[in-house]
């Protein structure tokens, strides 16, 4: 698999590393590029593009988003290459006849799990930093192009299966799909074998979880472990691989399609009077002390027509205009929401506390 050591060890066999005298070449990105495909163009391996990655870390804050014009260097790579068309046209992926495994909601979802490369005025997370930006470098992202909920936050979202219920799942990791492997944990870009009883396509989506603890009263607690991007389907069983770690992936993990992600960019949460109310049935976590960021889950769900980005406020005691913490809403079941917590006075989210919807997504 490919790893920081496995990277070195790439550069040092790439043949003009080994003459020791070329200066490396440069790629400047093209719309629809992506780290996979640029590896398979370069070194026709697309796993691979780490090598890429690391030689180019003070240009790329995430491997999953690269923008074009951005140049970067090719290591191994003698002079400097900006075709004019796509990597992806003068290296097709692998054709293979789709199979449906349920709905992805994902709308930039491209094989292998990488995005492609989008111009540079398009989606950004509002909690994005910018690294080039800090050091006086623009990348143009507008506040009306932010999303207000993160890709990332809702598949990270826990969410909780009620009592009596089972969580939905369509099939379960194995184990690595490499012979040699003997790790425990499974790591980020490792290749996984799973059964899935249904049908499987190569490029979906898969989110890995885990049912971590139970809270009385009201059911067990499903924690995402990661992202797996289906590569191939073979007699052996579907294979994938990581391309997100949430938490630590072992083999038994259950997966299943990606939630759903409809969160448009420039849409904010707006204020409304009246909202329902919520329960906090319970915490994803243990701590004693629910701080920022923490997830509570209330009583409220999509069939209550509650949507991600809308944001719960406790109000004090003495009055209705004292807010003294609010909420967020990253996650959806029908019946239940997975709110992290977006800001507190003090420690004042527990179970059982009362909150109001404040701010409500178009």
């Amino acid at each position: 698999m490919v790893r920081s050591a496995a990277a070195v060890v790439a550069l040092l066999i790439l043949p003009s590393f080994a003459q020791g005298q070329e200066v490396p070449g440069t790629h400047t990105v093209v719309d629809r590029d992506t780290l996979w495909d640029l590896a398979q163009f370069y070194y026709q391996d697309p796993f691979q593009w780490r090598v890429i990655f690391e030689a180019n870390q003070d240009s790329i804050a995430d491997e999953d988003l690269i923008y074009p014009r951005e140049v970067f260097v090719i290591p191994g790579i003698p002079g400097t290459r900006t075709p004019t068309t796509t990597t992806t046209a003068a290296v097709p992926l692998p054709q293979v006849e789709p199979q449906d495994i349920g709905p992805t909601g994902s709308g930039d979802l491209v094989q292998f799990g990488f995005r492609q490369a989008r111009p540079a005025q398009q989606v950004r997370s509002m909690f994005y930093q910018d690294t080039a930006a800090a050091r006086g470098a623009s990348r143009g992202v507008s506040p009306g192009n932010r999303v207000a909920v993160t890709r990332d936050a809702v598949y990270s979202a826990p969410w909780v299966v009620r009592i009596g219920a089972e969580a939905e799942r369509t099939g379960v990791i194995d184990g690595f799909a490499d012979e040699g492997q003997r790790a425990l944990a499974i790591r980020s870009y490792d290749r996984v074998r799973m059964t899935m009883p249904s049908p499987a396509r190569v490029g979906a989506q898969l989110q890995t979880f885990r049912i971590m603890r139970s809270i009385e009263s009201v059911g067990e607690v499903a924690v995402p472990t990661g992202i797996v991007t289906v590569s191939a389907i073979s007699d052996v069983g579907v294979i994938g691989v990581v391309t997100k770690e949430y938490q630590r992936i072992l083999a038994g993990d259950f997966v299943r399609p990606v939630p759903s992600y409809t969160v448009q960019p420039g849409a904010v949460a707006q204020e409304v009077s009246g909202g329902s109310e919520a329960m906090i049935m319970g915490f994803a976590g243990v701590q004693v002390l629910n701080d920022l960021g923490q997830i509570a889950f209330l009583d409220l769900g999509s069939n209550d027509g509650i949507t991600i980005g809308d944001v719960f406020v406790l109000y004090g005691v003495a009055s209705a205009n004292d807010p003294r913490g609010s909420l967020e809403v990253v996650g959806l079941t029908p019946s239940m929401a997975s709110a992290r917590i977006a800001s507190m006075v003090d420690a004042v989210f527990r179970q059982g506390v009362i909150v109001r919807l404040a701010r409500k997504m178009p």
